[in-house]
């Protein structure tokens, strides 16, 4: 099992998302698992990473992961279908002004209905396509699925994926820490 860390994690599911930006799937558990740590997920059609991230409240969190061998489906049925696959959508300057609009008379006609201005950026952003971006261009990526549990990690072989990825962190961590527990 190859663990890939931080940049080298980042620049290998890049490139993978850039070959084929469409169906990818982000997952992030709310609560940190029994090891202290936040479980994510990431997966497209052909492969599924699992995640440990140090924290999911810092600017730049430590985060390794490894690809596991998991059917991508089961990460798909995690998934409310009304929410837009994961992915870079390029969004012209022109776009970002009409939307802005309509979410500033949306707010001011529904002020205590933010379940609609949610759904409908959803479904404004879940109309555009997915794409590879490029240097120079306006992308807005995401989203970013908060779940209480993440699908990964119900199985056994689940679990020691999880346990490997947690001691890895943890030793990375005392590594860089010298204080860390």
């Amino acid at each position: 099992m190859e663990i890939l860390q931080d940049s080298y994690l980042a620049k290998y599911l890049f490139e993978k998302y850039s070959s084929n930006p469409k169906n990818w799937k982000f997952l992030i558990s709310t609560r940190p698992v029994r090891d202290g740590f936040f479980d994510a997920t990431v997966s497209n059609v052909d492969e599924v990473w699992q995640l440990k991230i140090d924290s999911i409240y810092k600017p730049i969190p430590i985060i390794l992961g490894t690809k596991v061998d998991l059917d991508a489906s089961r990460i798909e049925g995690r998934i409310s279908s009304r929410s837009p696959s994961f992915g870079y959508r390029k969004l012209e300057p022109s776009f970002m002004v009409n939307l802005l609009k309509k979410l500033t008379q949306e707010q001011q006609t529904n002020a205590h209905k933010e379940a609609s201005i949610s759904s409908y950026v959803n479904s404004v952003l879940g109309s555009l396509e997915t794409v590879a971006p490029v240097t120079g261009g306006n992308y807005a990526y995401g989203p970013f699925v908060f779940t209480e549990r993440n699908p990964v990690n119900s199985s056994e072989y689940e679990k020691q994926v999880s346990e490997k990825l947690s001691l890895k962190l943890r030793y990375n961590l005392r590594n860089k820490y010298s204080g860390y527990g």
